[in-house]
């Protein structure tokens, strides 16, 4: 049931994207409180993501391989096919996606939502789709935030302590990475930005018992959206392992 409910909703914000009309004042105050009130966590989270997976990488090839001069190429490599991607996706879940279900779901057992049903508004138009679409772009700005911030913190850490020079870097990530690598990270983004906002929607719909009901549809959509997150990076994974 929820499956089929989810799939209803994504069949109306399709609509609603392709037809109109769209409330561009909503889509903005979504953008401003998905997207904007999540850099300060994300910039922090994938920061130390970075410096930590220099570390990692560095003292397992150093005891295995016994040198370090590839930490570049594997460091950019997990960042922008990776960690990069999945850390803010997460962020965004236990953030965004557990605001949304808790917002609609207090809106569903105060019956507002029947409330704009019997005013002739439609409640997927109203809710849903400002928060899909802000869903979609904010997750997308992010994931090049955190990639951007992750790698950076990645060199700093790579030139600090394992005495590698920014030029140095640079030119041996360039024959690790490339455009593929970065355009295989957006199509993830999207994906996860589509994903979440529908996920913590359908729950937040569904919602019922008040209170107590509401905590437990945020618990289950957050669960849930970890899940399918999960799911899709490893189909995604394994489709551009294909393609390349």
């Amino acid at each position: 049931m929820m499956i089929l409910h989810a799939s209803r909703i994504a069949r109306d914000c399709l609509h609603t994207l392709i037809r109109g009309p769209w409330k561009k004042e909503e889509i903005l105050q979504q953008i401003a409180t998905q997207g904007v009130g999540s850099v300060p966590i994300v910039v922090v989270a994938t920061a130390f993501a970075g410096l930590v997976i220099t570390q990692e990488i560095a003292f397992h090839m150093d005891h295995a391989l016994h040198t370090t001069s590839m930490i570049p190429g594997f460091t950019a490599q997990f960042i922008l096919r990776e960690l990069g991607i999945a850390v803010p996706a997460f962020l965004l879940v236990s953030k965004v996606g557990a605001s949304m279900t808790a917002e609609i779901g207090g809106m569903k057992v105060t019956e507002q939502i029947e409330a704009l049903q019997l005013l002739g508004i439609d409640p997927v138009k109203q809710l849903v789709f400002p928060r899909w679409i802000a869903g979609i772009l904010s997750t997308l700005a992010l994931t090049l935030l955190a990639m951007a911030v992750t790698l950076f913190c990645a060199i700093v850490m790579a030139v600090l302590r394992y005495h590698f020079s920014w030029q140095e870097y640079l030119n041996t990530l360039r024959h690790f990475v490339g455009l593929k690598d970065l355009l295989a990270a957006m199509v993830k983004a999207l994906t996860y930005g589509a994903v979440i906002p529908l996920i913590a929607c359908t729950y937040g719909f569904r919602c019922e018992g008040g209170a107590q009901g509401v905590g437990s549809a945020t618990t289950q959509s957050v669960v849930t959206a970890t899940i399918a997150v999960i799911v899709l990076d490893f189909i995604l994974t394994y489709l551009f392992t294909l393609i390349a």
